[in-house]
């Protein structure tokens, strides 16, 4: 079950992040991605030499942490790494662009109590601070507290 909820969660984020694609965003109409992700989102880990298509996302479930707080009433918190890449001629640029979009889908991304997510939040964010120019890696460390199935 607890599997079953983990993919639910990073396959809803997924889902979420895609809809990155350079417009007037769904979740806030005052905002515009300045980035266009053409469904490069994915669920898994790559290293950089095996991607082709920039810029990109990759999801990596982590670490579960489980909160009891009653014999019926179970929760858990799930830290999730969400990894871009970018190419071009300002990498350090893009990257933080890419990050700004994110941050606006993990802040507005709609409650989905279906799968039980209770709060997101983001944790740490770093890059690689234009140290494999004309590429560029960021991570985004998010934590998904949530209930999970009876």
């Amino acid at each position: 079950m607890a599997n079953s909820r983990r993919r639910e969660i990073t396959n809803y984020i997924k889902d979420q992040l895609s809809l990155i694609n350079g417009q007037t965003s769904t979740l806030d109409p005052l905002y515009k991605y300045s980035k266009n992700l053409f469904g490069n989102v994915f669920r898994r880990v790559k290293f950089i030499d095996e991607i082709n298509d920039f810029p990109s996302i990759y999801l990596q479930a982590g670490t579960e942490n489980r909160i009891y707080q009653s014999y019926t009433l179970v929760e858990a918190k799930l830290e999730i790494v969400i990894r871009t890449y970018v190419k071009s001629p300002t990498p350090a640029e893009d990257l933080e662009s890419l990050t700004q979009d994110i941050e606006h889908v993990i802040y507005n991304i709609p409650s989905n109590l279906d799968i039980g997510i209770i709060d997101i939040t983001i944790d740490n964010i770093s890059n690689d601070e234009g140290l494999l120019a004309p590429f560029g890696i960021g991570e985004i460390f998010i934590t998904v507290h949530y209930e999970l199935e009876d």
